[in-house]
Parts: C-alpha cells; sequence; structure tokens
C-alpha cells in the first residue's frame, strides 16, 4: 500500500512537470479514480487466493479464529463476527483467512466471550443467501462490503476458548461496557436505558423495534445513531473546559494534543462509525490548522477527511452513514447561512429557534433523496421533531457523561440520574407524540439510482436558479424537472400493464400476491398481514417498487374456486393436509403444498400433471424431501420456497 501511495505521488509530480494546467487537473482526476480502483481491489480480502471464499469444504471444519466484534446476545445464539486465521484437519494446520459470522448456542460460557478472544470452533460452513424476496434487502451484499462472506452455526460442544484477548480496542469496549452497566444501576427503565446507551456511546442493540420506527417517523433517527452532532457537542464541551489553555503557545499545544485524543477516544468508544469518523476527522484537521496557524476551509477539511478516510477503508464509500453524513454537512454549508438570511428575528430565543430550523431544514434538502433511496419514507414533521429534539440531546449528552464521571459520588450521581431520566423521558414522549401524529410518515417512495442523481440536480439547479439567476441555470432546472416528470410517466405507464403471481417466502408463513396493474389481492396468514416488521421487511418492499395500491379483496382477473384460485387462465391448485383429489380437476398449472398432504405424493401426482410444483416454506422437513424425491421420479419441475426463496411468475397484460 505504501509503494502504491509512492508511485502515486512520483506520477503526479512528474505530470505536473510535463503538463500544462489545462490538462493536469483532468488527468489527475483520472489517476485519482484508478488508485481508488487498485486500492479496493487490494483491500478486498475474498480475491485473496487464500481466503475462505476460494476453498472448496466439504463437511465440518475445524477453524483457529479470533473474534473482531463485540459480541451480540440474541434469544438464542450469541453473534460472533470472527477472523479466520488457520484451517485445521489432524495434526496439520494451513494458514487461511477471511471474516464469517458464527452463531454460538447460548449459554453461560458463550455470553462470556469478548473482542480479541481466540477460539477454535468446528462447524459447516454456508454461503451466505441472497435475498429471499423481490427487493428485499440485500444483506450478503452488506455483508459482502464488510468482507463477510460465510457464516457457521457453533453448537455448545463444537467449540473452545483458546486465549483472552487483550489491547486497545478491547479496553475500549470495555469501557462501553462500564458505561453501560454504570447506566443500568440507575432508575432507568428499559426504553430509557435503551435510548442513552445508544446517544451515549452508539449501543443500539437495547433499541425496541417501535422505538426505531417512532425516531425514524419522527426524522429524529440521527438522534440515536452518534453522528456530527454528538461529536460537535462533545467538542464543544472539552473546548470550553480546556479554555484557559489557550494563553500560552505550550498551552495552546497541549490543548490540541487532548482535544484530538478526547475525540478519538470518544469515535473508538462509539464503535468507530462513518459518520463519527468523519467529524473526527474534519476536527482533526481543523484543530491542527488553528494550532499552526493555517487557514483551511470546511470543503478543504470535508476533502481532505474524506480522502483519508477512503484511503483507510474504500468500502466506506458504499456506508449509508458515512454518505448521509457528507451529503448532510456539505448542505449545510452551504445552504444553511442563505436560508438563515431569509429572516433575522431580533428576539434572542426566536433567533436560537430560527437557527435550528434552517440547519434542520438545509440538512433535509441535502439528504432527502439518500432517504427516499435507501429508507423509501419521507418524515414530514422533522422541523418540529428537531427543534425539541436537538436541544434534548444537546443537554442528555453532556448530563450523561456527567454521570458516568460522578458515579461514585452518591448525592451528585442522584441528582444527574434524576435530571437525565426526566430528559430521556421527554425526549422518549415527545418522538412519540409526533409518531402519532396523522400523516406523520409517508412510506412507500421508490425511487432508483437515476432518479436519485436527477432529483440532486433538480436541487442543485433550483439553488443555483436562486443563488445565480441565470439563464443557463434555469434551463438546466427545467431540462432536470424534464427528465423527472419523464422518467416517472415512462414508470407509470409500464406499472399499469404489470401483472405477475408472487409466492413469498417468509419463514413460517404464506403469502400471495395476484397483480394486475397497480391493483393486487394479498393471501396470507393473519399473523404475518398482523406482524409490521415482517411485512415490511419481507414484502412491502416490492410492493413500493411495483408502486401498488393497498391490498383489495378482489380483482376481476382473479377467481377463487373451491380447492384454489383462477387467474389470467392460469389454474392453481393449493393443497393441504385436510385436501384430496381426485381425476376431475382437469389441467393444473400450478400446484402449491402449503403443508403435509393427506394424499401421498404418488396418488397425487398420478392424478394431476402439473407444469410446476411449489412447496410451502411452513412443511415439515421429512414431507419436503419427500416431494422433492417424487417430483424427480415423476420428471416434474418443483421450487421449494424453503430451499430456492420466493417464485415470480410474471404473466403477459
Amino acid at each position: 500500500m505504501a509503494w502504491l501511495f509512492l508511485g502515486f505521488v512520483a506520477v503526479t509530480a512528474i505530470l505536473g512537470w510535463f503538463l500544462t494546467a489545462k490538462w493536469f487537473i483532468p488527468v489527475w482526476y483520472l489517476m485519482f479514480a484508478c488508485a481508488g480502483f487498485s486500492v479496493t481491489s487490494l483491500l478486498t480480502e475474498r480475491l485473496s487466493p487464500t481466503h475462505i471464499h476460494q476453498q472448496e469444504f466439504d463437511g465440518e471444519q475445524t477453524l483457529l479464529v479470533h473474534i473482531v466484534s463485540d459480541p451480540i446476545e440474541r434469544e438464542r445464539s450469541i453473534k460472533l463476527e470472527v477472523r479466520v486465521s488457520q484451517l485445521i484437519y489432524g495434526d496439520s494446520n494451513q494458514i487461511i483467512e477471511g471474516k464469517l459470522l458464527a452463531y454460538l448456542q447460548k449459554d453461560s460460557a458463550a455470553t462470556q466471550l469478548r473482542y480479541g478472544d481466540t477460539i477454535v470452533i468446528q462447524s459447516y460452513l454456508n454461503s451466505l443467501n441472497e435475498p429471499s424476496n423481490p427487493d428485499e434487502f440485500n444483506y450478503k451484499r452488506y455483508l459482502g462490503f464488510h468482507q463477510i462472506t460465510e457464516q457457521a452455526y457453533v453448537t455448545s460442544d463444537k467449540w473452545l476458548l483458546l486465549g483472552k484477548g487483550s489491547g486497545f480496542k478491547r479496553s475500549i469496549i470495555e469501557v462501553q461496557r462500564y458505561v453501560i452497566e454504570v447506566l443500568k444501576s440507575f432508575d432507568l427503565n428499559e426504553r430509557q436505558l435503551a435510548i442513552v446507551s445508544a446517544l451515549l456511546v452508539g449501543y443500539k442493540h437495547y433499541l425496541t423495534a417501535d422505538q426505531v420506527n417512532a425516531f425514524a417517523s419522527a426524522g429524529a433517527m440521527h438522534v440515536l445513531a452518534v453522528s456530527g452532532l454528538h461529536v460537535g457537542i462533545v467538542f464543544l464541551i472539552l473546548n470550553t473546559l480546556l479554555k484557559p489553555l489557550q494563553k500560552r503557545l505550550w498551552t495552546r499545544w497541549l490543548k490540541a494534543f487532548l482535544l484530538l485524543i478526547s475525540l478519538w477516544l470518544y469515535a473508538a468508544i462509539t464503535g468507530f462509525s462513518p459518520s463519527v469518523t468523519r467529524a473526527v476527522t474534519m476536527f482533526s484537521f481543523v484543530i491542527v490548522s488553528q494550532l499552526i496557524n493555517r487557514r483551511t476551509t470546511i470543503y478543504n477539511a470535508l476533502a481532505a477527511s474524506a480522502l483519508v478516510l477512503l484511503i483507510y477503508n474504500p468500502f466506506f464509500i458504499v456506508e449509508v452513514g458515512f454518505q448521509l453524513s457528507y451529503v448532510a454537512v456539505l448542505g449545510i454549508v452551504i445552504l444553511q447561512p442563505r436560508i438563515y438570511e431569509w429572516w433575522q428575528p431580533k428576539n434572542y430565543l426566536l433567533d436560537k429557534i430560527w437557527g435550528i430550523t434552517a440547519v434542520s431544514l438545509a440538512a433535509q434538502i441535502a439528504t432527502f433523496p439518500l432517504g427516499l433511496l435507501y429508507f423509501h419514507q419521507f418524515p414530514n414533521y422533522f422541523l418540529i421533531s428537531n427543534l425539541v429534539v436537538i436541544p434534548l440531546a444537546t443537554a442528555i449528552l453532556p448530563v450523561g457523561i456527567a454521570l458516568i464521571v460522578f458515579s461514585k459520588i452518591a448525592y451528585v450521581s442522584s441528582v444527574l440520574a434524576f435530571v437525565l431520566y426526566w430528559l430521556v423521558w421527554l425526549l422518549d414522549w415527545f418522538v412519540d407524540w409526533v409518531e402519532k401524529l396523522p400523516l406523520a410518515l409517508i412510506q412507500g417512495i421508490d425511487i432508483n439510482i437515476l432518479e436519485t442523481y436527477v432529483i440532486y440536480m433538480l436541487v442543485a439547479t433550483f439553488i443555483m436558479v436562486l443563488i445565480i439567476k441565470s439563464y443557463f441555470w434555469q434551463r438546466i432546472f427545467l431540462g432536470s424537472v424534464l427528465a423527472i416528470f419523464i422518467l416517472n410517466s415512462a414508470e407509470a405507464v409500464f406499472q399499469t400493464k404489470q401483472k405477475e403471481i408472487v409466492f413469498y417466502a417468509v419463514k413460517g408463513y404464506d403469502a400471495i400476491d395476484f397483480i394486475d396493474g397497480n391493483n393486487h389481492v394479498f393471501i396470507a396468514d393473519s399473523s404475518l398481514i398482523n406482524d409490521e416488521d415482517k411485512m415490511r421487511f419481507h414484502i412491502m418492499h416490492h410492493w413500493w417498487k411495483l408502486d401498488l395500491n393497498r391490498p383489495q379483496e378482489a380483482l376481476h382477473t382473479l377467481i377463487q374456486t373451491e380447492n384454489g384460485y383462477l387467474f389470467d387462465q392460469q389454474t392453481i391448485l393449493v393443497l393441504d393436509s385436510n385436501s384430496k383429489i381426485d381425476d376431475s380437476l382437469g389441467q393444473i398449472d400450478i400446484l402449491f403444498l402449503k403443508e403435509r398432504t393427506a394424499q401421498h405424493p404418488k396418488e397425487i401426482l398420478t392424478l394431476i400433471n402439473p407444469d410446476i410444483v411449489i412447496i410451502s416454506s411452513k412443511m415439515d422437513w421429512r414431507s419436503h424431501n419427500s416431494w422433492l424425491y417424487n417430483l424427480e421420479d415423476f420428471a416434474v419441475k418443483s421450487h421449494s420456497l424453503k430451499r430456492d426463496g420466493a417464485y415470480r411468475i410474471t404473466l403477459e397484460n
């Protein structure tokens, strides 16, 4: 890596000598892109011949691994991110590398594991699965960006602790655990503990789904994700406390050193998330530039911090937090001063309220296209939320830090705990109140990457029209509006003609969609329909992609028969444990097996000859395998929702 960097600098210097200014900048950008591609390739671990992804494993494998993340306790397992160092077979070892997810059977020994521990595991290695349903979140791709390609489940008798870990990062994680234990010792309920743990040290595993949904609906999710806001508050606290050191030259150096150490320690304790790392890196450049009396702009600090972080880890570029963080800061820097100039109230309180509003507007304008792309939603009351949430977060953070520092002093800690309790209670209550307001959240907005770029072009050109008021930018703005109109119109025309049947793969549930244009009939277990989290994760993203209306009771193209459905000349027979058939059914296009059938597979296949048999994810493995065996014997096409994921049939309209 060092040689690559030196070579890049040398070539740049040579080009700077021979090329004119006109050609130097575009050539330099091209070289920078090539260097970035090269660094990314070098740091892509799965390309190495010794990587676990490049090996062919047969049966259980014995691996020496090191835990490289803080273990997460789940209902029945302990989730570990581990780095493999050796493959053990017999009396010999083979050097091997790579990261995998290990799920250890939950017991008292597994709960004691910590970051840095070395263990030996014996298990089958399984490749990560593609999404089971159309337009579902691609967890395999997400883990791939984190260099994880395999997973394994390890029972209690198949792992052994070889050594306890040590080092700086383990110590930092222990500090995080200590902070959480201190918070637990005070009278905070589970909801408040979850919020404070997330806000103070970035530990979000206590948050419940309804809390996450409430903060997202209120447009206040950035408070729970430790970000530049938190780093800024910590910087202001430290800068105020260290202000007396500003008087002399050597004390200014000491102040800068203490600020840098404290900010990076805070980043470490909160897990080095991309947004926090971005903010701390930027503040570091600002601190150093002020110390050596060099003028710097926020744009230079942003660019320099991005360069440093991407050299360290090029995969940061695909992190949602990284993208949102930089775009939000750019929006605030460019737009906030101009928005603030719209109104300059004389009253101090109104001025502060307008200042927060201007920041919120600027950040939201800059980030809403990415929010639509990744989260398919828009919080309508984000301005109201931030007027209360930001001041509360600004108060909670120093009070929480003070509580940790003075936790051993009974009277002081009791007062601080009391104040913290009511601040967090107020934050939780307010967010819950905003979530319950009518039309608090617009969901189901689906845009692709091309539309995201066009929306950013629209926003940027609109800003340029307001600032410069040039005919050129007016034309670009109108062109962006026209592009959005054309893209949406073409998509709308296509969606009115869509027609398909989808058998979703949701573990433990049956779900079938009959889609005709923008209308559809969704037939599923009531327990699945009432489970908002499962519906949103597995199914609703496909609805949003196709711009479907709410499910209807009936379609003119769908007829429900005694044993199944007739949809656009497709005959679907549904069998469960109580269904019995004879040879009077006629032609069957699709046979859907919900569970173990009352009749033997051979008897059913003798009576009917379907084009395809779809096996429900609810069917027990014994019946499942029996059906697959008989289907192969009868040469009938099959699809297992449990094994192969959802089955989608596109019909002509």
